[in-house]
């Protein structure tokens, strides 16, 4: 149609344009172009269609120019000529007579003045100029300020009515000022019951988001959402990396907290760069709906700038060496130091999580979240597997949940773990018609069923009376925590199992003799790049013929892993 009107996003800053047909009796003039495009220099959606119309209207009036016009040898090259050219004819048209004024400063915004009033008009224009021109030098080398600016269009100024007396006077006022504390409770509540980015957000997730906004709704607390200005959180990001580690546990208040972080000279322990991107990825989150509510003109969450933790690692995580793995599994005294037997934590739990990570790699939700009926035997090649799934409930009827879409997978069992006993112990678990986990796990306040598993292997509490609770691995005699000589921090835990598998694998062949890739190893572990995989082994059995010599491959020489035993064994102390 050549009357047609659209609204387009830039996919890089997600400014809206304005996109017009030019009439096919006019292209020629257009140097044969179909259409002309106007940035409306906005992001927000409703003010962009009320602008796109207006270029619509002043396009079409433009066209009837045209064709009213004997010169048909006007070309215009560029839709600015064109713009200048629809402003020229206007002014020529309508002469002293005309009733109002139109007009696009140094910045690209565009005025209208109609104030009845010819002198009013021109006198508010020249200063309209020169305040952008002011602007323009000022801010010349800070493209981020300019930027501000451009995105900042001035509608009109009409002479004051009972309609719209006031409406100057509120010029780049928010729809609905709200407290940045309201706000926070609106996107509280929006991520509980819609999630973030279309999804459900986890009730770990939710916890951990409630913690970082608590901290911001402390800290702006009732100030206006537009009322924060960019020299504001520019402030806030240089002391947020000064911010000490854990303060709730030390004892301090968040207030305490701010002013310690606020303080250049302090030598306390300040936060990871991961720890500070959570911070700002829920300032940004809370600004952004504050835009998208009408809270807030201006879209402020793009000033954030949130710190690229994938290459800033604080804690760096090593794998179990083999001296490591023969102290965590002795032989047959492998459970001699599982330690007192504490409620809703079953031995046998401690007893098979270990050698199920070890000789698999999965994390410690995927197997935590498993049940019997998840160990299953294909009917073609008889390979027996645990299924991982991302669908369907968990034994105590909670959504089962993977990591990433490539999580969800057959892990063939290891053929180690069979000789141990496992498969018998699957059995046992059937019996069991009250509970159909392959686990007897209960989940902590944050939605976690292996919590418990991991703070019995690894982590060390100091108790009241100035003594330490050591974890499984510690009471071995592996070291979990540490420096190396560059003062980088390491850490051992459960997750170390599968950092030890993957490289377990790294540079060994397969039964066929053929080397194991990475691809094949990414297959098994359930790493979220690559090509997305999916547990449906029955769309591609050699898939799961290829998982099951992977995992076969996995071998850990001089580890007495033949000499331990499940059926019909006490674990020994496990009352200790």
């Amino acid at each position: 149609m050549a009357t047609g009107q659209f609204l387009i996003r830039n996919r890089h800053n997600n400014m809206f344009y304005g996109r017009v047909i030019i009439p096919l009796s006019l292209r020629a003039q257009f140097n044969g172009k179909r259409e002309l495009r106007h940035s409306l220099r906005t992001t927000d959606k409703f003010q962009a269609k009320k602008r796109s119309l207006s270029f619509w209207v002043d396009c079409q009036r433009g066209f009837d120019t045209l064709r009213n016009m004997s010169n048909t040898e006007i070309i215009f090259k560029t839709g600015h000529c064109f713009k200048k050219f629809l402003s020229d004819s206007f002014r020529q048209s309508h002469g002293n007579t005309m009733r109002y004024i139109e007009t696009y400063d140094a910045l690209g915004r565009k005025h209208i003045f109609d104030l009845d009033s010819p002198e009013d008009e021109k006198k508010l224009a020249q200063e309209m100029h020169q305040n952008a021109n002011r602007l323009l030098n000022k801010f010349a080398d800070q493209p981020d300020i300019l930027e501000r600016l451009l995105s900042l269009n001035a509608d009109s100024y009409q002479k004051p009515t009972k309609q719209n007396q006031g409406r100057q006077a509120q010029g780049n006022q928010p729809e609905s000022p709200t407290p940045f504390d309201e706000a926070v409770d609106l996107y509280t509540t929006k991520l509980t019951t819609q999630g973030r980015r279309g999804r459900k957000l986890s009730q770990r997730t939710l916890i951990n988001y409630q913690t970082r906004l608590n901290f911001w709704k402390a800290y702006f607390n009732t100030t206006p959402v537009h009322e924060i200005t960019l020299k504001k959180l520019s402030d806030v990001q240089n002391w947020l990396t000064r911010m000490p580690t854990n303060y709730a546990k030390k004892g301090y208040t968040t207030a305490q907290a701010i002013k310690m972080a606020q303080n250049p000279t302090g030598t306390h322990q300040t936060i990871s760069d991961k720890t500070r991107a959570e911070y700002l990825g829920q300032l940004k989150g809370v600004l952004d709906y504050a835009h998208s509510c009408g809270f807030v003109v201006n879209d402020m969450a793009r000033y954030i700038e949130i710190p690229n933790t994938k290459q800033s690692q604080s804690i760096c995580r090593l794998l179990f060496s083999n001296d490591d793995l023969n102290l965590i599994f002795p032989g047959t005294d492998y459970g001699i130091d599982f330690g007192i037997r504490r409620k809703g934590l079953d031995p046998n739990v401690k007893f098979w999580f270990p050698l199920l990570a070890v000789f698999s790699g999965a994390r410690l939700e995927e197997i935590a979240q498993l049940k019997t009926s998840d160990i299953k035997t294909c009917p073609d090649t008889g390979i027996i597997y645990a299924n991982i799934a991302d669908s369907g409930a968990a034994a105590d009827g909670a959504k089962k949940h993977a990591k990433n879409k490539n999580s969800v997978r057959p892990i063939p069992i290891h053929s180690t773990l069979i000789n141990i006993g496992f498969m018998d112990y699957v059995a046992s678990r059937k019996s069991d018609r009250s509970d159909k986990g392959l686990f007897k796990l209960k989940r902590d306040k944050q939605g976690r069923l292996a919590k418990g598993v991991s703070n019995w292997f690894s982590r060390i509490d100091k108790r009241k009376d100035g003594q330490f609770t050591l974890g499984y691995i510690e009471r071995r005699g592996v070291i979990s925590k540490g420096a190396d000589e560059a003062g980088q921090r390491w850490s051992k835990s459960f997750h170390s199992f599968r950092h030890t598998a993957i490289d377990n694998l790294r540079g060994r062949k397969m039964a066929n003799g053929e080397y194991i890739r990475e691809p094949d190893i990414g297959l098994v572990m359930g790493h979220e790049k690559g090509k997305l995989e999916t547990a449906n082994y029955g769309a591609d059995r050699s898939q799961l013929d290829l998982r099951q010599a992977v995992i076969e491959a996995i071998a850990y020489d001089g580890v007495g892993f033949a000499k331990i035993r499940w059926k019909n064994r006490k674990i020994k102390n496990m009352e200790r």
